[in-house]
Formats: structure tokens, C-alpha cells, sequence
């Protein structure tokens, strides 16, 4: 199963709003309910979550 990563520039990232904003965090991070407890597994998480906060971050900085 392929995993793509969405990135959105500073810009859209200030444009949407709350509501829109907010889908779209929990719509990649999509975490399952069966916790997989690879390292690979774990990298991924971390790697989104640490992408959620830098979008969290950016809405922040407006």
C-alpha cells in the first residue's frame, strides 16, 4: 500500500479555514485502530505528526 504524503505551501495553509484546516490534519494522520508496533511503523507516525505541528506551527505564526 503506497503512503502519499500531502504538503501545502504557507500561503493555503493560511487560507483555509478552521473547519477545512482540520480535515485535513485528521485526514492525514488516519490513525488506525490496530496500532502496528514496527519501527517502521513508528517512523511514519512520528514523521506525520511532526508534520502536523509544523502546519499547526505555521497557522500559528499569522
Amino acid at each position: 500500500m503506497a503512503h502519499n504524503t500531502k504538503a501545502w505551501s504557507s500561503d493555503q495553509l493560511k487560507q483555509m479555514n478552521e473547519a477545512r484546516f482540520l480535515v485535513e490534519v485528521l485526514d492525514m494522520i488516519k490513525i488506525s485502530p490496530v496500532t502496528d508496533e514496527s519501527d517502521n511503523s513508528i517512523d511514519k507516525m512520528k514523521s506525520k505528526l511532526e508534520t502536523v505541528e509544523a502546519m499547526i506551527q505555521d497557522r500559528l505564526d499569522t
